[in-house]
């Protein structure tokens, strides 16, 4: 049957992976996902050779199709087994995207695209003379703000991005008033 331990032995006698603190991590996993982390290429395959020998005694198979590899450096070509696996720019890892250069630009303006969305949805709720200006300000801050600031903790957000924010925020507060 397969555990989490299988996927915590991967890697962790050979000290393989990416230093953080002086502590040495080498995979990142949450719920059926799991992100492997290595410094050099030849780290990698040792990695996903493990975990692919790993799942195979707990009666899994790796999926080397499904398999994508993003890398900060010029890899352009990641053969395992005789598979390609695909190289990528970017990564969707806990509903946030994640690029090879680490700006965030993407993700920015795709929590901002849906933002606007969930505005647009509660618009007959915010033009309603009914419904309290407080309400909608609670509305607004409890479900449009957090919907649109999940994962922010990690962005680096430029002036163009900075400003793209502001203008959502002012749009979304003209909806409202």
């Amino acid at each position: 049957m397969y555990n989490e331990y299988t996927v915590r032995k991967v890697g962790f006698e050979d000290n393989i992976g990416i230093k953080i603190g002086g502590r040495t991590i080498n995979n990142l996993r949450y719920a059926d996902d799991t992100t492997i982390l290595a410094e050099e290429k030849e780290d990698m395959e040792k990695l996903l050779k493990k975990l692919k020998e790993e799942s195979e005694k707990a009666g899994l198979s790796l999926n080397l199709k499904k398999t994508r590899i993003m890398t900060t450096g010029t890899l352009n070509e990641f053969i395992l087994d005789g598979t390609e696996i695909e190289v990528t720019s970017y990564h969707t890892f806990l509903g946030s995207i994640i690029t090879r250069d680490g700006y965030d630009n993407k993700e920015i303006n795709r929590r901002l695209s849906i933002g606007r969305m969930a505005m647009t949805k509660l618009e007959k709720t915010m033009k309603d003379r009914d419904v309290k200006k407080a309400t909608k300000i609670k509305i607004a801050e409890t479900i449009i703000f957090l919907t649109v600031t999940y994962g922010s903790e990690s962005w680096t957000v430029r002036e163009r991005e900075r400003k793209k924010i502001d203008a959502f925020e002012l749009w979304m507060w003209r909806r409202i008033l």
